[in-house]
């Protein structure tokens, strides 16, 4: 009777190195030099040192190169960052799912929300999940992509919600969930004089006083083509922001318009804010939750995905 015995390791096992040297090593990535990753991982910065040059000893190669602006990773560094990233993520994952299990629902999700989430669909989600697993705790950032996206390939956050990128900028090793298209569209107060007009065009906004959104590449990269369609040149801003709570209050105390995404369209109209009638749309893009596949295990983003899908049809309908 033959047995067949598992296949041996064709590695050497002496060339992997421990998980709490990759736990430094990932700091020192992380924060960009061992000064600040020393209080990150609480210890002295000698010892981060040393801990380090014993990784680059293991692994026979230089990890970074110093610099007066701190540390930056070689080609080796970038390799192993990536398989070091994979590594925690498995154990965060596993940490998750194994508390999951044991204590029914438990845990924490790490959600980050574009502006067209936040203040929508995002909260009435978390309501619903809270109210099936009291024990989840949730960490919500309110951020645009240029920021939460790179998170999410680092893997310091659990899910975006946001626009969609092209296909030539995506992530592999990230799921792209689409599920809604999101129109622009320009607000204003209730007693704005443009909201008299309808059918309005480039030109009869072109003078306006606009809020703009100082992370919103994309979206103002959107109104600027709109505007040039139509021979002019992109309109300056008054006010850039981070806060939308801050804008809306601008706009309820002053005229001002700004570009907001439609799925905000019933919480503005609660602060007597609406959109401006145009002739023209500005166009819409494809937006939904970014995430890696790993997270469709922990009950509550199952339970968080499944909410934000039915109102965010209940919205588009």
């Amino acid at each position: 009777m033959r047995i067949d015995r598992p296949t041996p390791p064709r590695f050497d096992t002496r060339l992997l190195p421990r998980a709490d040297l990759l736990r430094d090593f990932l700091a020192v990535v992380i924060e960009g030099g061992i000064r600040p990753a020393a209080l990150r991982v609480h210890l002295s910065q000698s010892a981060l040192t040393r801990r380090i040059q014993e990784l680059e000893r293991t692994l026979g190669a230089q990890l970074f190169e110093r610099h007066a602006l701190g540390m930056r990773l070689t080609r080796f560094g970038e390799v192993l960052r990536h398989h070091a990233q994979l590594i925690d993520l498995s154990c965060y994952y596993a940490v998750s799912e194994l508390t999951d299990l044991r204590d029914g629902g438990a845990g924490e999700l790490r959600v980050a929300a574009g502006p067209a989430w936040d203040s929508a669909l995002v909260p009435d989600a978390i309501v619903a999940v809270q109210k099936r697993y009291p024990k989840i705790r949730f960490l919500v950032s309110s951020r645009h992509n240029e920021d939460t996206l790179p998170l999410l390939t680092d893997a310091r956050i659990d899910v975006v919600l946001g626009a969609i990128p092209e296909k030539s900028r995506r992530d592999p090793q990230i799921t792209y969930e689409h599920v809604i298209d999101i129109e622009h569209r320009v607000f204003a107060n209730d007693h704005h004089p443009m909201q008299r007009s309808s059918g309005l065009r480039p030109r009869d906004m072109h003078q306006a006083s606009w809020i703009w959104f100082a992370e919103a590449v994309t979206s103002r990269a959107d109104l600027n083509a709109w505007f040039e369609r139509a021979r002019l040149a992109p309109p300056e801003s008054a006010v850039e922001i981070t806060s939308l709570q801050a804008a809306v209050r601008l706009m309820q105390k002053h005229d001002f318009l700004m570009l907001l995404p439609s799925t905000l369209t019933p919480v503005l109209a609660e602060r007597g804010l609406r959109p401006l009638k145009m002739r023209d749309p500005l166009g819409s893009y494809p937006a939904g939750l970014m995430y890696r596949e790993s997270a469709l295990r922990l009950r509550a983003f199952s339970e968080l995905r499944r909410h934000v899908l039915a109102l965010a049809r209940g919205r588009s309908a």
